[in-house]
């Protein structure tokens, strides 16, 4: 979309998905490219190996200044994530915040200083 956060969204998801692991980042001028183009492109970058791509979109899970931000997935076809897809990041998510509640228990609440 590239009207709010653009920039600053773009740097975030690269350092998130780098720090998970994903070597191959590719990201458009400037980073506006449409939506078809951007499942065409997941489609043939690499030759089709791509496993898929995030996409800054008005369109998808509004929440920037009057709603008109959001974040989607599409999956290796360029086709937006399927709920098996979904279900299981929903389900990691779920995993990782009682992880990380139950580390802030051990440590005292989470406010104490480590050292």
């Amino acid at each position: 979309d590239g009207r709010y956060f653009n920039d600053e969204a773009i740097q975030i998801i690269a350092k998130v998905l780098a720090g998970n692991g994903v070597s191959n980042i590719w990201i458009p001028q400037n980073g506006i490219m449409s939506t078809p183009a951007v499942s065409a492109a997941i489609r043939r970058r690499e030759g089709g190996k791509a496993l898929g791509g995030i996409v800054l979109t008005a369109s998808h899970n509004p929440g920037g200044p009057g709603e008109d931000f959001g974040i989607k997935y599409n999956e290796a076809f360029g086709q937006p994530a399927g709920e098996d897809f979904t279900d299981a990041v929903r389900r990691r998510r779920d995993r990782e915040s009682r992880e990380r509640e139950g580390f802030k228990k051990r440590m005292g609440g989470g406010g104490g200083r480590l050292a």
